[in-house]
């Protein structure tokens, strides 16, 4: 775009100028009154998609987006401010080399006659000491015409950093838009984004987040059932505990046989709670201790020492409740390693995994199992669960089958699935009104 300044007394002539020097095609950016007459900024070539210049958007950013109109304004009053310096500076040198021709004509009428006169030295010396002040500034001025000439080169280089700078943080706001939908906690979603500063498309940015997301999960490299000793599955009612006792137990059976396990169910507190841990036994073949006020929980390990693998299932009881310190005290006190792995519910809210995390951890976590993978909606929470309590994932479960719908963690599997998850939440579901007493025929429902 080709932007310069008129100066005339009348808008009438000043406007003949402009038609003149640019042709009919020139914008009229700006005009204004001046110590004699109008001065007018016109644009040849002007692009309404031009962007500000760095050091003046920042004035737009509690704005808003600034008008096309603005843009060009804002490039053109730039520019004509940057021509009226290098007018100034010519101004300067033009006075300088003119005072500098008079003063060199003057010494030089004046030492005509006294050129051999030895009274003549001093004002010679004065006049050298005068010249050298001259060049001096006239150096000065040079350098100043120079630095307004580079601004003026730099004003394209400046154009296209702010096309990237914009295009980044388009790229940044879709990130974040489907990091949003993935339902990861606000803190790790922050992150992601700060991280990617610098990508250039979705598909770059979208690779170094499943990266980074992959790596700062934590999972077991093997089995728990390859381990052996005393595990025990801690966490809420409804969270999975005895189901996944079951699978884990059968996966253990058919690599190893039934006489070297057993299972422990610590809940003495609800009727018929151990009923379900009792029917997986019988199937496996395996034997099912209860502990009671019979027999205490060090007592029932002693006389299984000689298993290969005890597996215990926990009451999932309220941490208000007293019986429930009661179970953790004794899971905490005993003689025994124990290892605890929570089991988080894949469907919970992020808020209640990281409560249940905090009142399990005084038995010492060893990691987590997360269950339900099949019947959540979103796998974000589960992601940022396991981020932030830096817990290694052993098991994850995917259904109600034993054994087959368990399985060891690997890294990339939640993050694979979220992806999965929210391709296919982006469905519409149209609900018949005649079936649910409506008035109207249909509503139309996003399940994302």
């Amino acid at each position: 775009m080709k932007v310069k300044r008129f100066l005339s007394e009348s808008m009438q002539d000043v406007l003949r100028m402009v038609r003149e020097d640019l042709g009919p095609d020139a914008v009229i950016l700006s005009n204004t009154k001046v110590d004699g007459g109008i001065e007018l900024v016109a644009a040849l070539d002007y692009e309404e998609e031009m962007a500000p210049e760095s050091d003046i958007a920042s004035n737009f950013i509690s704005q808003g987006e600034p008008t096309p109109s603005q843009l060009a304004r804002m490039h053109a009053d730039k520019h004509v401010k940057l021509q009226r310096e290098m007018d100034s500076a010519r101004r300067k040198i033009e006075n300088v080399k003119s005072t500098r021709n008079k003063n060199g004509l003057a010494r030089s009428e004046q030492l005509k006659p006294n050129m051999n006169d030895e009274k003549i030295n001093g004002p010679i010396e004065h006049s050298t000491e005068r010249k050298d002040s001259e060049w001096a500034e006239l150096s000065d001025m040079r350098a100043e015409i120079m630095e307004i000439k580079g601004m003026i080169s730099r004003q394209p280089s400046n154009n296209e950093s702010l096309k990237k700078s914009r295009a980044t943080s388009l790229l940044q706001q879709q990130v974040e838009k489907t990091l949003q939908s993935l339902c990861l906690s606000i803190p790790i979603q922050k992150s992601l984004v700060e991280s990617i500063k610098g990508q250039l498309d979705f598909e770059s940015a979208w690779d170094k987040i499943g990266r980074q997301i992959e790596g700062a999960v934590s999972v077991e490299r093997t089995e728990i059932i390859d381990h052996g000793g005393v595990i025990s599955l801690v966490g809420p009612t409804g969270s999975g505990k005895t189901m996944t006792i079951g699978k884990m137990a059968a996966r253990y059976v058919m690599k190893y046989g039934a006489d070297s396990i057993a299972l422990v169910t610590t809940d003495r507190y609800r009727i018929a709670a151990h009923e379900q841990l009792k029917v997986f036994g019988r199937i496996l073949n395996v034997p099912v201790h209860a502990v009671d006020e019979m027999n205490s929980l060090d007592t029932i390990l002693d006389s299984l020492s000689h298993k290969k693998m005890v597996l215990i299932d926990t009451a999932g009881l309220m941490h208000s409740d007293a019986c429930w310190s009661e179970q953790l005290q004794e899971m905490k006190l005993s003689k025994h390693d124990i290892k605890s792995y929570l089991v988080v519910s894949a469907v919970g809210q992020y808020q209640v995994m990281c409560s249940n995390y905090y009142n399990y951890k005084v038995v010492g976590l060893s990691g987590a199992i997360i269950t339900k993978v099949d019947e959540a909606v979103s796998l974000g929470e589960a992601l940022s669960f396991l981020i932030d309590t830096r817990l290694k994932a052993s098991y994850f479960t995917d259904g109600q089958r034993v054994p087959e719908d368990i399985h060891l963690m690997k890294k990339q599997d939640l993050f694979e699935r979220a992806q999965a998850l929210l391709n296919s939440s982006e469905r519409w579901v149209t609900i018949n009104s005649s079936e649910k007493g409506l008035d109207q025929d249909s509503f139309l429902f996003h399940t994302a």
